[in-house]
Formats: structure tokens, sequence, C-alpha cells
């Protein structure tokens, strides 16, 4: 019996066709397809600016540096390391926030109230699992004390939250677009945002603080000088990432619609057949996300480890989204989340893709029964 993945790409001819397009073009490095692509991106989210780059982390680590965030930032400690290390990265020190529990697992005011102090300047909302809970109080916080709404919003891809799209909300942003994001590139990222000092400073950072790049300045047909006006690095997507991510954008919403058919699928066989499972997020939330992920929490007398090995010995790949961040050893200074720890250990990843085949849902929750009542 075929081995069923966490993920597949969604991949076709149609991003083969846009990357030979590329390779024949003789222009690989950021250039006109990086042009075109922003350009989507910021008519398919409706915002002013849309700045691509090499991967998820640079994106973030660019929009941390030209927002304005210093000294503290709130951030949720159940993310991936990414959001974080770019704070660290910058000297900014992260103040780990609860979540808000366990059917919710995402920072809500309650949870950053606990934790804040005149010198944060601001709060990165993360949109775990596609979803955007309690980030319209978050910004209404942020507005009431002066500070910055960042979102990473990585899972969030087309997500739409009250009518709003995920990534938004807040001054800017940030997406990955990782191998297996809803949007992918297999690696890279982007941000958008609605503020043009942020916009014009992070093409600066992403760019050696150059004023004109290669391709602006074969664009004018001239080989004038360029000067280089601040500190930048080198953070620039490729032609290649960026002709696939036309491509893929293109999927995005049929993307997120099959995802949302095979995650109702779930929701209604664990509950039928598994209903001391914890199944994240309500019925009603299904619409506003873009299902990233599938997380559940396992009862509490559940040996994880075990379920996780006998699924694999199965045929089924699973993960666990996420180790908490501020128990790593570079961040545990002592911090306690107990929310957070508790969902860390319990909780687990189903597959799930776009393309994924239904009786590949009714095959991993018959198997996860199994896996259950043989304890």
């Amino acid at each position: 019996m075929k081995r069923i993945p966490l993920f597949e790409l969604n991949w076709d001819d149609e991003e083969e066709r846009e990357v030979i397009k590329v390779l024949k073009s003789g222009w690989v490095s950021m250039g006109p397809r990086t042009e075109e692509y922003e350009n989507e991106l910021r008519r398919f989210y409706g915002i002013r600016f849309a700045l691509s780059f090499n991967n998820g982390t640079s994106a973030l680590l660019a929009s941390y540096a030209c927002s304005g965030l210093k000294n503290q930032v709130i951030v949720p400690s159940l993310t991936f390391v990414a959001t974080v290390n770019a704070l660290r990265f910058l000297g900014i020190k992260p103040i780990f926030a609860d979540i808000h529990s366990l059917n919710k697992p995402l920072i809500s005011v309650d949870t950053v109230e606990r934790v804040f102090n005149p010198k944060v300047s601001g709060i990165v909302f993360v949109n775990y699992a596609g979803y955007s809970d309690f980030v319209d109080e978050i910004r209404e916080f942020c507005e009431d004390k002066g500070i910055l709404l960042i979102e990473d919003a990585s899972h969030a891809h087309g997500a739409k939250y009250k009518g709003r799209f995920a990534g938004t909300w807040g001054r800017v942003g940030v997406f990955s677009t990782f191998a297996n994001k809803n949007l992918s590139t297999g690696e890279g990222g982007y941000m958008i945002t609605d503020d043009e000092e942020i916009y014009m400073k992070a093409r600066l950072f992403r760019s050696h603080g150059m004023t004109s790049s290669s391709w602006e300045r074969f664009k004018e047909g001239k080989n004038r000088i360029y000067d280089v006006i601040t500190v930048g690095l080198n953070l620039r997507p490729s032609e290649i990432q960026s002709a696939l991510g036309i491509a893929n954008l293109k999927k995005l919403k049929r993307e997120n619609e099959n995802r949302k058919k095979l995650v109702k699928l779930y929701r209604k066989l664990i509950k039928d057949n598994l209903p001391e499972i914890l199944i994240p997020f309500d019925d009603k939330d299904i619409e506003s996300s873009s299902h990233y992920i599938f997380p559940i929490v396992l009862p509490k007398d559940i040996d994880r480890e075990s379920v996780l090995g006998k699924l694999a010995d199965l045929g089924i790949s699973t993960s666990v989204h996420y180790p908490p961040v501020h128990k790593f050893a570079i961040y545990d200074d002592g911090t306690e989340l107990p929310l957070t720890e508790e969902y860390s250990r319990r909780t687990m990843t189903l597959p799930l893709w776009g393309n994924m085949k239904e009786e590949y849902v009714y095959r991993v929750v018959e198997g996860l029964k199994r896996c259950l009542y043989s304890q």
C-alpha cells in the first residue's frame, strides 16, 4: 500500500513551463519575472506594495529591521523558530506570550496583556494553521498602545478573516513560500504592506543598500553607477523562484478550497470515531482558514511518540507543529507558558495537501483509531 506523505506539491506543467521560460531567457537573477510576481501579489492582496525574498526568514528579517521594531517584541512560542530568530539576530528581545487555549492555540489580548511592559515596541502575530482569530483585537490593542503589529502569515496564504486577508491586519505581513506551503516556490518568501517608507527601506535592505539593481540598470539601457546609501544584505530571490510563484499563485484559491473540503472530512470522521481527540478551532472557523496544516490534540494519557511510530509503521507520515521555542536552549530563561507547553506535548499534525485523495483521509483516521485503541 502506498505511503501517505505529510504533504505533496501541486506543481505540474504550468510551473515547468514558467521555469523553462526563465532558463531560455538568459536572465536568472532577480529581474523581470520577480517584478511580475510582485505585481501579481500586490493585485491578489489589494495592497500597495509587495516585495519577494530568497526565503521567508529573509522576509521576516527585512520586515523587522525596516519597520522600526526595537527593544522587546511580544511573540508566540508556538511557531517555527525563524519567527523569533530574526528578532534575536537584530538584537531584539522576544517576550513570549502563551496561547489562548488548547482549542484556540493563538496569542490573544488576554495572553499578551500578561507580558506587556513599556519596553515592548510591537507584537508579532502568527496565523497558526492558517487561522487568524483574535488578530482584530490585537490590532486594536497595538493601536491603543502605540506599538507595531506584524503578521507572520506564513501559514495563511490567501486566508480571509472577517473579510480581510491574513497579512493585511498589521503594518506588514510576512509569508514563507517554502516547499510545503499552500503557495510554494520551494524556497522563498514575501512581504506585503501599505507603508511606502517600510517598503522602500526593505528594497534597499534586500539588495546591499544599493540604489538600483542590475535589472533596473539594464531596463534603462544605461550602465550607470549605483550608490550604496544604507547597510543591506543579499536577500534577493532568483527568477526561477519568482516564475514558480507566478504559476503557483494562480492555483492558490483552488488549493485552499480543496484543503478546506479535506479538513471538513477529517473533522467529521474524527468526531464520529475518535471523540476523545481535540481538534483545534471550531467548525465555524473553517471558512476563514487556509488550512496549511491539520493539527490534533491527543488525550493526556496517550503516549504520542508511540502513536507517531505506529502510524509510521502503517505508512502514514506525521509531524509536530511545534516544539515550543521558549524551551529551546538558546531561549530557555525559565519562562513558563503552561498552555503552550501542554499543547506542544500533546499535538500532532496529520497529512494534508490540496490534491490529497479522500481515501487517504479515511486511511489516516482508521490508522489513528488502531493506534489509539492498541495503547
